[in-house]
């Protein structure tokens, strides 16, 4: 009887080794061989499931803002401030996702399709962050917005330097600069 396939499952499995195959090289030095290895697969595998090294790449920054999506609270009530921090580089795999991130940045502005994939996540998060912030602000998207933005120079500048930004620090940074905007809302910390 033939081997049941879950293609779906099988191109996520490759996706999450081509993020770990990006921490590890970056994006300019992954290579659909370790990507491959990495994913338990052959290359000739890797090309059932996705029509080229760019799908792949694709899928992987998909793959890791799904996982950073997973951080932002629970989408039917209000995000606490340690969900709004847990989006940080605040441990060796939330910072290897953060360096594939970080990685695609540089790349995006002259990929469509990744500046698509950018631009959705963001779009995703700040909406989902936006609905939790309905309730308690007139101005839910630019809460959000400000959100992101803090998130996003804390990680960045946590990913870039690392031994200058203990998780302690990018707590205490992001505490201070969303105390005025969410302080009066109220946000529970836990």
């Amino acid at each position: 009887m033939p081997k049941i396939v879950d293609h779906e499952e099988r191109r996520r499995a490759i996706a999450s080794a081509a993020v770990d195959t990006i921490a590890e090289h970056g994006l300019e030095g992954a290579r659909l061989a370790d990507i491959a290895r990495a994913a338990g697969v052959t290359t000739g595998a890797i090309a059932h499931f996705f029509p080229d090294k760019d799908a792949v790449l694709a899928a992987a920054l998909e793959e890791v803002c799904t996982r950073l999506m997973l951080h932002i609270g629970p989408p039917e009530g209000l995000p606490s401030f340690e969900d709004i921090a847990e989006t940080l580089p605040l441990c060796d795999e939330s910072r290897r996702e953060w360096r594939v991130w970080l990685a695609y940045w540089g790349r995006a502005p002259y990929s469509e399709k990744l500046r698509q994939i950018h631009t959705q996540y963001y779009l995703d998060i700040e909406t989902a962050l936006a609905d939790q912030l309905a309730r308690l602000t007139d101005a839910p998207r630019d809460l959000a917005a400000a959100i992101i933005a803090a998130i996003d120079g804390i990680g960045t500048r946590a990913t870039l330097e690392p031994e200058c930004w203990p998780p302690e620090r990018q707590r205490a940074m992001l505490k201070l600069m969303l105390s005025p905007l969410i302080d009066p809302l109220q946000l529970p910390d836990t």
